[in-house]
């Protein structure tokens, strides 16, 4: 009797111990990146908001806790860049055009306004060319999310999927 209590014990200790309880714990591991490009696109007068805008759907939605970043091709000293907006364009006379966006999981809007009627200066609202960059939330936080190729090049260096719609960049 001693020798099965003995045995029983033994199997029922290495029963429990080998058990553990790690299988609620979920990591996610993928950083999935997606690059929307929009080239020469025309912002289009809303009545309702008295501003300029693009309203572009987001065709799977995106999860609620990632992240829209966007950003407007520019020529800066003769070379194509992209800035980020929201920005703040000064002009002479002290004109301004402001760029911002903004979004939710199933589409973004981006918008231009001034403190002039902007149907007498096209170069700001015709043949626009927008960056829609979705990022996981984390991700965002230890990247300088100005700068567009900085943060192509941190989601091409943590492995990430970019995925370019209409596109330019296929990492």
């Amino acid at each position: 009797m001693k020798k099965i209590f003995l045995l029983l014990s033994v199997v029922s200790t290495l029963t429990f111990t080998s058990c553990n309880n790690d299988d609620d714990v979920y990591v996610d591991n993928d950083t999935i990146g997606e690059n929307i490009q929009l080239s020469n696109v025309n912002l289009t007068f809303d009545n309702n908001t008295g501003r300029y805008q693009l309203l572009y759907p987001l065709n799977p939605a995106i999860f609620e806790s990632d992240v829209i970043l966007v950003y407007r091709n520019v020529i800066d000293d003769g070379f194509s860049a992209w800035q980020q907006i929201p920005r703040t364009l000064y002009l002479s006379g002290g004109d301004e055009v402001d760029y911002d966006f903004n979004f939710t999981a199933n589409d973004v809007l981006i918008y231009a306004d001034a403190n002039f009627d902007l149907s007498f200066a096209p170069e700001f609202i015709n043949n626009q060319s927008f960056r829609i960059v979705i990022v996981p939330a984390a991700f965002v936080n230890d990247i300088d999310t100005s700068d567009y190729d900085a943060v192509m090049s941190a989601l091409n260096d943590a492995g990430a999927e970019v995925r370019t719609i209409d596109g330019i960049e296929k990492r």
